[in-house]
């Protein structure tokens, strides 16, 4: 077996020789895939049912424990926004300080707490108690999912990556069939959650009361995350560690800091860069006091203005990213010339992660508005039965997973080989990402065109006239479906 020609520094001793990081492993495995890999897949197929598994039925169970709809949807897709931001602070521990496996470990037990923290919250003992129920399932959801699931999704798929030597073919196959299952992992848990989860919490099983329904269902998400993470440290002899030596955040950071003295472009990218960091907060304020009347909406409106204003800053500063030329040692700056292009590179991603933001505010609402929209329709199995039993609004969620698996392939066996055909050239990358958000920009018209509808179809009453509750939202339900 050839040796590894990418050298890493030995660990013991600064001064030593270079060693290779793969060629150190203590065994050498055959299939680094199913005898390595194999522990970091279930620790993200275990994370991504529990993220999915909570998500799922998260309204709901906000409303039963006393907040208002209002409030459900706000706060919920505040705590997704937490969960998207904080990567950002997994991969700076990662990278910076204690490397992936101590990272994702460290996380992953801070997640499981906040796992628990949530299932106590659901239990029927706890819910009525309002004063306990809430501060137990807020600092559960937000402190403990909300940054554990962030620091761990920075860094699980590239601990993964990491396993594979890149100057072996056989383990370089490996590596492209591992993200292929990272992919299938990431989708079953979803498929798992929005599939069995949505039907337990809200009906419950033939051995668990309808009551206990919210209880169990996130009591599994826990139990599971314990499992994933006990394998996970078993199989820790086998893996490549990658010592923490990068500090290319807090010298990006420093590179922007010491631009922003300089040109006015660099100010503003970091302009925006403050402007979208403290929005968040000012969206937490106004999320928790959605309920306080004008003073709740007036913070939202804070809140938008402060992310429209850092879009349009690096939109409009980082298109060209020339203004970080003046940081290169050839112009007298103190950064090397490579270093300050390949930054440049990533500031000139900004202006599409900026677009990014809209389009998560468009995608949020498949777990948000739009469950609320179907949940007031008419789900029941059999329409001329009052009791019949329902289809749970959060269940029509497993279609966003099983489309994407079965849209990839197409696209990539039959759509994009169909264009390159026709115009001579594979589709761009500008070109796909555009025409994503045109089919959602058409679903999101398509939605609104919808809820008008549903809003004049008229309340689903039953022989006395009464209205017919949605059993997982206690919501009248409309006469369409």
């Amino acid at each position: 077996m050839p040796t590894s020609k990418i050298k890493s520094p030995a660990l013991d001793s600064p001064g030593a020789a270079y060693a290779s990081v793969w060629d150190a492993r203590p065994r050498k495995y055959k299939s680094v895939l199913f005898q390595v890999c194999v522990f970091i897949l279930m620790m993200e197929l275990s994370e991504r049912l529990s993220y999915y598994g909570i998500n799922q039925g998260l309204k709901n169970f906000m409303q039963k424990i006393g907040w208002s709809l209002v409030s459900a949807s706000a706060l919920k897709s505040t705590w997704t926004s937490i969960c998207y931001i904080t990567p950002l602070f997994g991969a700076y521990l990662a990278d910076e300080k204690w490397g992936r496996y101590r990272t994702i470990l460290t996380f992953g037990v801070w997640y499981c707490i906040g796992d628990f923290l949530v299932a106590i919250a659901a239990h029927p003992d706890i819910m009525t108690e309002k004063a306990v129920v809430n501060p137990i399932f807020v600092i559960g959801l937000f402190v403990g999912i909300g940054v554990g699931t962030g620091a761990i999704k920075s860094n699980v798929i590239t601990f993964g990556a990491d396993q594979f030597d890149p100057n072996d073919p056989s383990e370089v196959h490996q590596k492209e069939t591992y993200f292929s299952y990272f992919y299938f992992c990431i989708n079953f848990g979803a498929a798992f959650s929005y599939g069995y989860l949505s039907v337990l919490c809200v009906e419950g099983s033939a051995q668990i009361p309808a009551e206990y329904g919210y209880f169990a269902t996130y009591m599994i998400c826990a139990v599971v995350m314990v499992i994933a993470i006990v394998f996970f440290v078993i199989g820790s002899p086998r893996y490549v560690h990658m010592p923490p030596k990068d500090r290319s955040i807090s010298t990006l950071l420093n590179l922007l800091k010491k631009s922003a003295r300089t040109s006015r472009e660099g100010a503003i990218v970091v302009a925006g860069a403050f402007l979208l960091l403290f929005s968040l907060p000012v969206n937490v304020a106004s999320a928790f006091s959605a309920d306080a009347g004008r003073a709740g909406e007036a913070l939202s409106y804070v809140a938008a203005a402060m992310v429209l204003a850092g879009v349009v800053c690096w939109v409009y500063a980082a298109t060209d990213q020339s203004f970080l030329d003046n940081m290169k040692e050839s112009q007298g700056g103190e950064y090397n010339d490579t270093q300050v292009e390949g930054y440049k590179k990533l500031v000139s991603v900004l202006p599409f992660a900026a677009y990014t933001i809209i389009w998560q505010c468009a995608y949020d609402q498949t777990d948000a508005n739009f469950q609320s929209i179907t949940q007031q329709c008419d789900l029941r199995l059999d329409r001329s039965d009052p009791d019949s039993s329902q289809i749970p609004g959060a269940m029509l969620g497993v279609f966003d997973p099983i489309f994407i698996v079965i849209c990839i392939p197409i696209l990539d066996s039959v759509v994009y080989p169909l264009y390159e055909k026709q115009f001579g050239k594979p589709p761009s990358h500008f070109g796909r990402v555009s025409a994503g958000l045109i089919v959602a920009a058409v679903g999101i018209f398509w939605s609104g065109i919808f809820e008008t509808i549903r809003r004049n179809a008229g309340a689903l009453q039953d022989a006395n006239g009464e209205p017919i509750l949605d059993g997982g939202s206690s919501q009248p339900m409309n006469d369409i479906s």
